[in-house]
């Protein structure tokens, strides 16, 4: 999902979570989860948010993540953090799926 989507929805009031994604030394990513305005289906969709060229969009910390947020107009999330040895033997379900950070910002 291009900013400027994200940005959109946001103001619509169409996104109902969002996520910052941190896997050991990766970048932080930010993950989407947001209805269509007008969908009467209701159906929840998830998505990256991704820059100019459809690549994820990285944060090298938490701080950008949030400026990029707060631009849209969103101030919470949750912050998720996947440790890289609990992805090797972690089997189907990831145990930091269920421990996610609330953040107010």
């Amino acid at each position: 999902m291009q900013l400027s989507e994200f940005t959109r929805l946001a103001h619509a009031g169409a996104i109902t979570n969002l996520r910052f994604i941190e896997s050991g030394c990766s970048p932080m990513v930010i993950e989407c989860q947001y209805e269509y305005p007008g969908d009467d289906n209701h159906v929840p969709m998830k998505g990256l948010l991704e820059n100019s060229h459809g690549d994820a969009l990285t944060c090298k910390n938490i701080t950008q993540a949030y400026d990029i947020c707060r631009k849209a107009g969103l101030h919470k999330a949750e912050l998720v953090q996947i440790i890289p040895h609990d992805e090797a033997c972690a089997g189907f379900t990831l145990s930091a799926e269920q421990q996610a950070i609330p953040l107010v910002f």
